[in-house]
């Protein structure tokens, strides 16, 4: 199976909107995600109540929303939204 990756418009908005310092540690964790989505400092995990759906995270307050998906024989990881744990958990 290969791993596919995109991501929305509305997370690129998002993503061109984070002050300097959390855009490079988002573009570090994108990276890391893409090489090594198990890697500890991600704390990959599926969104509880959701079949498909999964979380990283970038630093200790912002979360990057990801959409897992299959097509044929690819994993299809769009990356769906990027904010505070407010901001993509809204109650």
């Amino acid at each position: 199976m290969t791993r596919r990756f995109r991501s929305t418009r509305k997370f690129d908005k998002q993503f061109k909107q984070l002050d300097t310092k959390t855009y490079k540690q988002a573009a570090k964790a994108i990276d890391l995600f893409i090489s090594d989505p198990s890697h500890p400092s991600l704390r990959y995990k599926k969104i509880q109540g959701t079949s498909n759906f999964f979380e990283i995270s970038v630093n200790m307050s912002i979360r990057i929303i990801i959409e897992v998906t299959s097509e044929d024989n690819n994993q299809i990881n769009t990356l769906y939204i990027i904010g505070t744990h407010e901001e993509v958990f809204p109650t």
